[in-house]
């Protein structure tokens, strides 16, 4: 019998699977990456706002909105900042799937009195 070629077969078959996990760790990482830049953006934004008294919704909302794809939702009730974040971003998975953008949100709340930023217990 002639075993020359088992190899490639079992390779071929195997390889859907490796492109599959590959696009998996790929688009897990950048959605682990874009999750802490959109964090990182919203809370030092927050705590400028928070710092400088900036008490106008569209002048913070500029501000967020101004340093990349993100889509915010700023309330301010008496003493308290509260922002609501939306990102979107393109997907290698996704377009596998016929999906193409992954979608995360995030929300902070704040204080003008004690100047503190934190996750929004929701």
């Amino acid at each position: 019998m002639n075993k020359h070629g088992q190899a490639l077969i079992i390779f071929i078959l195997i390889l859907p699977l490796i492109i599959f996990f590959i696009a998996f760790f790929i688009d897990s990482s950048m959605m682990l990456l874009e999750n802490n830049r959109v964090k990182e953006v919203i809370k030092n934004n927050m705590q400028i706002s928070l710092n400088d008294n900036i008490k106008d919704v569209e002048k913070i909302k500029k501000i967020i909105e101004d340093n990349g794809d993100i889509k915010t939702n700023v309330i301010i009730n008496d003493d308290d900042l509260i922002v609501k974040a939306i990102s979107e971003k393109k997907s290698i998975f996704g377009n596998i799937l016929k999906n193409k953008w992954f979608q995360q949100q995030i929300s902070f709340c704040g204080n003008f009195e004690n100047k503190k930023v934190d996750k929004c217990i929701e």
